[in-house]
C-alpha cells in the first residue's frame, strides 16, 4: 500500500515516484476501465494482465495486490485527478498516448466499447493532456475491429 500512499500525498509534499509507482498507477487506470461497465470478464482480465506484463513488467501477484487495494481506493476517489497527476507530471507525451491506447484496447477487449468506458477514457485523456487527435486515433485503432 506504500505506493498508493506516495501517489496520494497532499500537494504540499513533494512526492517522489519510482517508475514502478507510475506503472502501478497506469495499471490502476486500466483496471478502472475494465470495471466501468459493471463487470470484469475473462477477456478484460486477460487483456489487463497481458498489457501490464508486456508494457510495465508487473507480475500477476502485483496485479492482484493492485486490484485488491484499488477496489476500495477507487470507490473512495472523488475524481481521476489523483491517478493521473503523477503520470502527467512524470511521463512524456508518448507514454501518455500509449496509456490511452491501452485504455481503449481494454475497453474493446470484451468486443464492445461501452459509453461509460468511452467517457472515462475521454476524462483521463483530458487530465493527461493527450490531444483529441491522439484520443480519436486510439479509439479508432481499438474499435475498428469490433463487429
Amino acid at each position: 500500500m506504500n505506493w498508493l500512499n506516495r501517489l496520494f500525498r497532499p500537494e504540499s509534499d513533494t512526492p517522489e515516484y519510482s517508475e514502478h509507482d507510475l506503472h502501478r498507477a497506469a495499471a490502476a487506470l486500466l483496471f478502472e476501465v475494465a470495471r466501468t461497465d459493471g463487470t470484469v470478464d475473462q477477456a478484460e482480465t486477460q487483456r489487463l494482465v497481458s498489457a501490464v506484463k508486456q508494457r510495465w513488467q508487473l507480475d500477476s501477484q502485483e496485479m492482484q495486490d493492485i486490484v485488491s487495494e484499488l477496489e476500495n481506493r477507487v470507490d473512495q476517489a472523488t475524481d481521476l485527478f489523483e491517478f493521473t497527476l503523477p503520470l502527467r507530471e512524470h511521463w512524456g507525451p508518448e507514454q501518455r498516448v500509449a496509456l490511452i491506447d491501452e485504455m481503449w484496447a481494454m475497453a474493446a477487449a470484451d468486443g464492445k466499447a461501452d459509453v461509460h468506458e468511452e467517457h472515462l477514457i475521454r476524462r483521463v485523456s483530458d487530465l493527461l493532456y493527450v490531444s483529441h487527435g491522439d484520443y480519436i486515433r486510439a479509439k479508432f485503432k481499438a474499435t475498428r475491429t469490433e463487429t
